[in-house]
């Protein structure tokens, strides 16, 4: 019994992780980089590795064209392999950075996240972003509250609920107030 569940699950998994990777490394696919004005300009974008996608894009405008390479200071972002990416300077610990993040949700307070290794292990750090700052969740692990409702200070009842640390207003549940806050708030 035990020899086929774990056949079972070696064959499930190994096929649940091949079909994640639609997208083969370091060949071009259709996408587009958004300029610095907001345009998108379509073109072939290369998929880079983990490493490297938050750092710089490899674009060309024809499919045999002659490659550019923008960093995050160059464009305002790019899409490759039915990710969007934008480029974001936000307040990490202790400086600022300015790279490519993956838009996880648009909206008055956004939502962004990159992958990083670090101590041997890939970990994701997320970043929260709304019209007067974009700074990293590492921030609010301590004095969640008080941060959090900086950063929703446009919509007093709920800065008002994450403040006085209310049931389902913490750390925990940081997805689900931006969502709240996103659904409330004037675009």
């Amino acid at each position: 019994m035990n020899k086929l569940l774990c056949l079972f699950l070696i064959v499930f998994l190994g096929t649940h992780i091949n079909a994640q990777e639609k997208y083969e490394l370091f060949e071009f696919y259709e996408g587009y980089i958004i300029t610095k004005t907001g345009k998108k300009q379509p073109g072939y974008i290369k998929y880079l590795d983990e490493r490297d996608r938050y750092e710089k894009v490899i674009f060309k405008k024809k499919h045999k064209g002659k490659k550019q390479r923008f960093k995050a200071k160059d464009i305002a972002g790019y899409k490759v392999a039915d990710v969007v990416y934008h480029a974001v300077q936000y307040e990490d610990i202790p400086f600022k950075s300015n790279r490519f993040l993956v838009l996880e949700k648009k909206g008055c307070l956004s939502l962004y996240s990159y992958r990083k290794f670090n101590n041997g292990a890939w970990e994701t750090e997320k970043i929260l972003m709304n019209k007067d700052a974009a700074v990293t969740s590492k921030k609010f692990v301590l004095g969640f509250a008080k941060k959090m409702a900086e950063m929703i200070e446009n919509d007093e009842e709920l800065a008002s609920k994450v403040r006085n640390k209310e049931k389902g207003y913490s750390l925990f549940n940081m997805e689900a107030i931006i969502d709240e806050y996103n659904n409330r708030c004037n675009l």
